[in-house]
């Protein structure tokens, strides 16, 4: 934990960057370290059904498994990095495009790429945290 707190400053402002339209990369305004660091501990700690991020422990016949746990948290920022900070957003991006002019069409937010979110469900044993469809949404 000290060492994530030593380097706040840096992911902030170094790592947490999104790209404008003008192609500068600015500190984000929706990811910040404390948000990051909050829910890193909680999944840590707490984890969500049964499931946690596996940070190395403190094991001593495995001197170098806290190097997983580092692997683990960049394999996670990359990702977020690439679906959303990148962009300074919260939600799903855009990507789908239509017509003559290339438009993102409001149907984008029930699938994209030939998803169709609506047919998406959780495997048998999370099946309790599915939310059913709401056909008047």
């Amino acid at each position: 934990e000290e060492t994530f707190q030593n380097i706040k400053d840096v992911i902030n402002t170094k790592l947490f960057l999104y790209e404008t339209p003008g192609m500068q990369w600015l500190p984000s305004t929706v990811y910040r370290f404390d948000g990051f660091f909050d829910g890193l501990q909680l999944m840590y700690k707490q984890g969500v059904n049964g499931k946690k991020i596996y940070m190395g422990g403190n094991d001593p016949d495995c001197p170098h498994c806290h190097m997983y746990g580092l692997v683990n948290i960049a394999a996670f920022l990359a990702q977020a990095m690439k679906e959303t900070i990148r962009y300074d957003a919260c939600d799903e991006n855009s990507w789908d495009r239509v017509g003559d002019k290339k438009m993102y069409p409001i149907a984008n937010a029930c699938g994209q790429l030939g998803q169709s979110y609506q047919d998406y469900h959780c495997k048998e044993e999370e099946r309790f945290m599915e939310c059913e469809v709401d056909i008047n949404m």
